[in-house]
């Protein structure tokens, strides 16, 4: 055995080209696939990492009316839902997001979250430094505890150790911080604050969806009998509340299901077109396997007549195989760990990948990646060591160095019919994606994005003097931003298209009391803007006016709404004067006094919606957290730190961050951009393979029939006759191959219908444009071969024949 390894060693070396085409095509296919599946098994197939991670779930409200479920729930449905639901051990509820919190020195914007005492128990989370909100400590100290990660400690106070007993502050409340949680954990995503907060919650509104909910499953519970209670408790608070709870239920998901729904689709989409491109490596590698095995076929015989057994010739030729496979395994591990990174950071920065802790090439990859290896090794080997037991050693000498041509020619013409097929549709599916980019990137979003600067900025504030006082802050903060050279405007608001900050419900309009119809109302989103808003973002203000600074607590409520809006409750009416009412606060009827402009405010793919605008003065509750927008003549981002500069000087309380109008709408469209990269990348690979596959056949078989080409010369046919012959081949290959692309690019257009916008999977002119891409490319990669066949000397030809 180990003279057969070194032998297939010796031969491999001494045809450096075809090993290094092989290896590096195996590399290639075994790297993007192991990289991609480390991705899969990280985020969507590995365990949560808790100690009781299967019997974790999160609770959700199923609305009938709306047709699906959403991972919120109310104050006082999850009150009777802790204690009614004996299938759940314990329930916490959390509330939150990234805000300000303020330490001695400084402020921060960091993910903070209110939660529960129990929060860290359903987890099964103990603390790296300190003790947790449960301990007898902090149920007796008068300061409420806060608990913060490893990262956080270590950023502002130097170590998990040094950070016990400092304080910080959030909406004006002073938190000691008791506990330091291990780095591993951040849940919710992005999480480094933990504020201690009354199992009550403090909104009791059956209608306010304000709070996530964690569960523990008590032992030896199925989700299905958790489920079977949640349904009865919901048919109870139906029966008592049909104002509010009319058609809803109560679901619990598994966490892990819940972090990972969003992406799931995307990532075994993604699965999916690296696996054609695996397919299509190994029929290029087996390809190369065949035609070398059938040109060597001579030495094969010579062999057989020295005394070698077929059986021995079949060993070599297998062991060749292996080294192939395991050498072409190795690289594209080594690939695989760079791709690994790479796609994992990518996908994470374009579609805010959970679980990126998790994502890593483990032994569960690694052992997938070389049975992947070691698989080929057995394709790859078995054909060309079958044909060379077959192998008639008085025909084979008479070949010359020609060898003969075996029935392997029909099995290579058809790896090449399978790879261009393959990299037909995957080009399909790449070309549909590319158009509808463009698509996405190209709608009216109803508001401007070059030259806007985003500044998110959260002042403390816990009473309601403190909220007005932040409100009139901001409008002194804005008035001093519009001094910075280069700024040309600027205005504060609460809900900018896509944007961090938002809110949605029901509205009532004409005295239409909306707590009373909570059932068929209108929904609208709602949006806060101080004056000069509209003019900033580019909205026009069709009808009306805009809010000014005399829209303040103290004024007369107005509103302004969209044209979505006024054509849904205002038809064929000039809705100026009339009054509307909505539950984002405090329920207090609005005059329309403006019409503005739809725009598409979640991201480019949705279709602009009714908007109700308020007056941040007049909403103080919502006005203490803003996205202080502003226009520039100049490179928004050479405002930043003059804008940070200014603000700290302003209130160095005020925490900030930075981005741009066009990194906004650009984050909402992350995940079809990740598509569309991805799948291009994939598919040009596939070509580029299936492309060497067809050059590799069409080089082959023009070797083998040079004797012919230099008969029909002889005779009388023109190079230009040769040529033909030879592309006319490749050209019937090529066909068929993209025949049976397009069937298998059909087939898939179910799939692809869903990631699509603003055209159908079955766009013709896509699949035309595609047709034209790939026919002449495979037609190119046999006109090399074909080019050297047309120039033969056919006294030569003759000679050798």
């Amino acid at each position: 055995m180990l003279y057969t390894l070194r032998h297939a060693l010796r031969t491999l070396k001494h045809n450096p080209s075809f090993s290094a085409v092989a290896i590096l095509t195996l590399a290639l296919g075994i790297g993007a696939n192991t990289a991609m599946f480390s991705v899969v098994n990280g985020v969507l197939l590995r365990p949560l990492d808790y100690p009781n991670a299967a019997r974790i779930v999160q609770l959700n409200t199923f609305e009938a009316q709306e047709g699906h479920a959403f991972p919120r729930v109310t104050g006082p449905d999850l009150v009777d839902i802790r204690s009614t639901a004996s299938a759940l051990d314990q329930v916490s509820f959390y509330s939150g997001g990234e805000m300000g919190v303020q330490m001695a020195s400084h402020a921060e914007f960091v993910g903070t979250y209110l939660v529960t005492r129990n929060f860290f128990a359903v987890f099964g989370v103990a603390p790296a430094f300190g003790h947790g909100f449960e301990s007898t400590a902090m149920e007796s100290g008068a300061q409420p505890g806060a608990m913060v990660s490893l990262p956080f400690a270590q950023r502002n106070f130097g170590s998990g150790a040094a950070a016990l007993g400092q304080t910080l502050r959030m909406e004006g409340v002073a938190y000691e911080i008791v506990g330091v949680v291990p780095a591993g954990f951040r849940f919710p995503q992005d999480s480094e604050v933990w504020l201690a907060t009354s199992s009550l919650p403090e909104s009791m509104e059956r209608s306010a969806y304000n709070y996530h909910a964690v569960a523990l499953l008590r032992p030896g519970t199925s989700v299905d009998a958790a489920n079977a209670q949640l349904k009865t408790v919901g048919e109870r608070l139906e029966s008592a509340y049909p104002d509010t709870n009319k058609g809803k239920t109560f679901l619990a998901v598994p966490l892990r299901e819940q972090l990972v729904g969003s992406v799931r689709s995307t990532l075994f989409f993604l699965m999916g077109a690296v696996s054609l491109v695996l397919l299509i490596a190994c029929a290029n590698v087996a390809n190369l396997l065949l035609a070398r095995s059938t040109a060597r076929q001579r030495e094969m015989a010579v062999r057989c007549a020295l005394g070698a057994s077929r059986a021995a010739l079949a060993r070599q030729l297998l062991a060749e195989s292996v080294v192939l496979a395991l050498a072409g395994g190795a690289l594209g591990l080594l690939l695989a760990l760079a791709g690994t990174r790479v796609l994992a950071q990518s996908a994470a920065q374009q579609v805010g990948l959970p679980r990126l802790a998790d994502i890593q090439v483990n032994w569960t990859v690694l052992g997938f990646a070389m049975g992947l290896s070691l698989l080929a090794s057995v394709l790859f080997g078995m054909s060309p060591a079958w044909q060379a037991a077959r192998v008639d050693v008085s025909d084979a000498l008479k070949q010359g160095g020609r060898g003969l041509a075996g029935s392997s020619g029909g099995m290579r013409h058809a790896l090449v019919v399978a790879q261009v097929a393959l990299s037909f549709a995957l080009a399909v599916g790449a070309a549909l994606l590319f158009r509808s980019f463009v698509a996405l990137n190209s709608v009216d979003l109803g508001y401007r994005t070059q030259g806007m600067l985003v500044m998110y900025a959260h002042d403390p504030a816990h009473t309601l003097a403190d909220y007005l006082k932040a409100g009139r802050f901001f409008e002194t903060a804005v008035d001093q931003l519009k001094k910075i050279p280069g700024v040309t405007s600027a205005a504060a608001a609460m809900g900018v298209p896509t944007g961090q900050y938002g809110s949605n419900g029901g509205y009532g309009v004409d005295g239409r009391d909306f707590r009373q119809h909570l059932d068929d109302l209108p929904q609208a989103t709602f949006s806060l803007s101080g004056p000069g808003y509209f003019s900033t973002m580019g909205i026009p203000v069709q009808r009306g006016r805009d809010f000014t600074a005399g829209d303040g607590y103290d004024s007369p409520f107005v509103a302004i709404i969209s044209e979505s809006l006024a054509r849904q409750s205002f038809p064929g009416q000039d809705p100026i004067g009339h009054t509307i009412e909505c539950g984002l606060d405090e329920p207090k009827w609005m005059t329309v006094v403006g019409v503005a402009a739809d725009v598409r405010q979640d991201s480019p793919a949705e279709s602009p919606g009714p908007t109700l605008y308020m007056p941040l003065l007049q909403h103080p509750y919502y006005g203490n957290e803003v996205e202080i927008v502003m226009r520039s003549a100049v490179s928004p981002i050479s405002l930043i730190d003059p804008v940070r500069r200014k603000m700290r000087g302003l209130s160095p309380e005020t925490a900030a961050k930075f981005t741009t109008m066009e990194a906004m709408v650009s984050d909402s469209i992350a995940t079809p951009r990740l598509q569309m990269m991805l799948a291009g990348l994939f598919a040009g690979l596939a070509v580029l393979l299936a492309m060497a596959g067809m050059y590799g056949v069409m080089s082959y078989v023009t070797t083998q029939r040079i004797p012919e080409f230099g008969v029909r010369m002889a005779l009388g046919a023109s190079p230009r006759h040769v040529l033909a012959l030879v592309l006319g081949r490749a050209g019937r290959i090529a066909a068929l191959g993209v025949t049976l692309g397009l069937a298998l690019a059909l087939f898939g257009s179910r799939i692809m219908s869903a990631m699509l916008f603003g055209l159908k999977a079955t766009d013709a002119l896509t699949y035309a444009g595609v047709l034209l891409a790939v026919a002449p490319v495979m037609i190119l990669a046999a006109a090399i071969p074909a080019w050297r066949a047309a120039r033969v000397d056919p006294a030569v030809a003759l000679r050798e024949e």
